[in-house]
């Protein structure tokens, strides 16, 4: 394979001056596939009424529904991350999409809160066999020097493709009818992205060829390696706190507006497509951020800051308006989330294996909280009888990220990026 600035396979990606074209659709391929599976949890809110009626489903069912997605994600996310990061990260996404996609149909086919409570377990479980290969990839088939600017591209089309799935999914159910079907499209999109995984994702192809060796070589020490790194626990509490406000949201607010406010399906499934609206620009100005914005403590604990206010705010402003205004601001303080993700590679002294289980210890936190997001609204909302004292008293929980993120270290420890992670 040629590269654009003349580098062999073999080539350390601390020497690579760009990028080669198919690191970058190998990257933005994964994820898609990540954003693609968590679309199951973003448009559930809007297949809930639905599927509420259909299977006969309580608040507190609903939200065990939305949390189990999450719960299993932040339960295997750390072990996993120490345990598969020694693979090869291109085959660890072939084994867990091929393990997954029938589970999603299986969802689709379901009679009843318990069996789909255990597909969608079971679904998650499979697709957090590849957790570790998110930074794994990064180091395979990239340069450092780019991982903010690709992690903000990828962020983008994140936004893309959930603002598309979060505005239309209401249409689109009114107009099948039927949510079964809208799990049945949504499994048959995975099997066309497994098909073009294995023709782009070609592992002899990648820039760096040596990653698998250094991955055999390096020990698994993964109670030692967040130990040394206590910003890692900052960083993922933080992360807790804007996952729980945002799943909550996305679970619960169709449902209030529908049933206190009057708001169809058909006009709330676009309102919360704004969330995404004012991310999909934003999120490729992380590369710029993240190189102006050396102080990391403020980009952990303003975003979680501001997130208290608005979640507290969308819950308790009636009109559509003020709602999209409001929805649009929260969608934008994730515009740092790229360089979250990108911050465990930056801590000093960091090996390969290490930066998955940082990784993945952010990845559970953040799935714990989006797991009790909907959880604690649901329970809230059954003992009090009002979705929104659930979503009231979430977002005021939440402020526990306030706190980690200012207690975060203002530069984080860290090197720069382009030191590189790789040995």
């Amino acid at each position: 394979m040629a590269f654009a600035d003349g580098g062999g396979p073999d080539e350390a990606p601390d020497n690579l001056t760009r990028t080669p074209a198919r690191g970058w659709a190998v990257l933005l391929l994964y994820r898609f596939q990540m954003s693609s599976v968590i679309v199951t949890s973003y448009t559930f809110g809007l297949f809930l009424p639905y599927i509420r009626e259909d299977l006969e489903l309580s608040d507190l069912e609903a939200g065990l529904l939305q949390g189990v997605w999450w719960v299993t994600f932040a339960l295997f996310a750390l072990p996993f991350g120490a345990w598969f990061s020694r693979f090869s990260p291109s085959r660890l996404v072939l084994v867990s999409l091929a393990l997954a996609v029938p589970f999603l149909f299986l969802q689709g086919l379901a009679t009843g809160f318990v069996t789909l409570f255990l597909f969608r377990l079971l679904f998650v479980a499979c697709h957090v066999v590849s957790s570790p290969a998110r930074t794994l990839l990064f180091q395979q088939w990239s340069t450092p020097r780019q991982y903010a600017t690709i992690s903000g591209v990828a962020a983008s089309l994140h936004a893309v493709l959930l603002a598309i799935a979060v505005s239309t999914s209401a249409l689109l159910i009114t107009a099948l009818d039927s949510w079964r079907v809208a799990y049945f499209i949504q499994g048959g999109s995975l099997l066309i992205q497994l098909a073009a995984w294995i023709a782009v994702a070609k592992e002899s192809r990648a820039p760096v060829t040596s990653l698998r060796r250094t991955l055999q070589e390096e020990p698994s020490r993964p109670l030692q390696t967040l130990k040394a790194y206590p910003q890692a626990w900052m960083l993922s509490i933080t992360g807790f706190g804007l996952a729980a406000t945002w799943t909550a949201l996305v679970t619960f607010l169709p449902t209030l507006w529908l049933d206190e406010r009057g708001l169809a399906l058909v006009l709330g499934g676009p309102l919360l497509g704004f969330l995404y609206f004012g991310l999909i620009p934003a999120s490729s100005i992380a590369g710029f951020l993240s190189n102006r914005v050396p102080n990391r403590k403020l980009l952990l604990w303003v975003p979680a800051l501001l997130n208290v206010a608005l979640g507290i705010g969308i819950t308790l402003t009636p009109n559509a308006v003020g709602l999209a205004a409001l929805i649009t601001c929260m969608g934008l303080l994730w515009v740092a989330s790229p360089i979250w993700h990108v911050m465990p590679f930056e801590l000093p002294g960091i090996r390969p294996r290490e930066v998955a289980v940082v990784s993945a210890l952010f990845w559970t936190f953040s799935g714990l909280g989006f797991a009790v997001g909907p959880v604690v609204t649901g329970l809230v909302a059954e003992v009090t009888g009002s979705v929104q004292t659930g979503l009231i008293l979430l977002s005021l929980l939440t402020s526990v990220g306030v706190v980690s993120g200012l207690l975060y270290p203002r530069h984080g420890g860290t090197r720069r990026p382009s030191t590189g992670a790789v040995a």
